[in-house]
């Protein structure tokens, strides 16, 4: 069981510091990482599995969110979240095998309200089902 209390940085036992360069995705995900994962923002969820941190920590956390609200609007359109999701390899799921299968089935069951998500390219979709 992961403990929610911990930030990624304490959970992998692992301090970057200070970011280096000053952009939105390297401060984010700097501050995010320090951050007990409860503390976590669906924005700062949704911008740390973009860039493949912690994953192990958040892919659980991501599911739940997606089963209760697979097109939730985190930032920039309805599914934004489910767009990053779909965006990993599946070599990313390998420590999540289970969330994996739930993914799966969040998918096939709104397998129509993604295809007609025009923000979701159709062979993201089809590399998971």
């Amino acid at each position: 069981m992961i403990d929610n209390n911990k930030s990624i940085e304490e959970l992998e036992n692992d301090y970057w510091g200070e970011p280096t360069f000053n952009s939105y995705v390297i401060t984010t995900c700097h501050k995010a990482r320090q951050k007990p994962l409860k503390l976590l923002s669906n924005e700062e969820i949704r911008c740390l599995i973009g860039q493949k941190i912690g994953l192990k920590f958040l892919l659980p956390i991501t599911i739940d969110i997606l089963k209760n609200t697979p097109f939730i609007d985190v930032t920039y359109f309805e599914g934004d979240l489910l767009l990053t999701v779909l965006r990993l390899d599946i070599e990313d799921w390998n420590q999540n095998p289970n969330e994996l299968n739930h993914f799966m089935v969040i998918l096939q069951s709104n397998c129509l309200q993604i295809e007609m998500c025009s923000e979701i390219p159709n062979e993201l979709i089809e590399k998971y089902i």
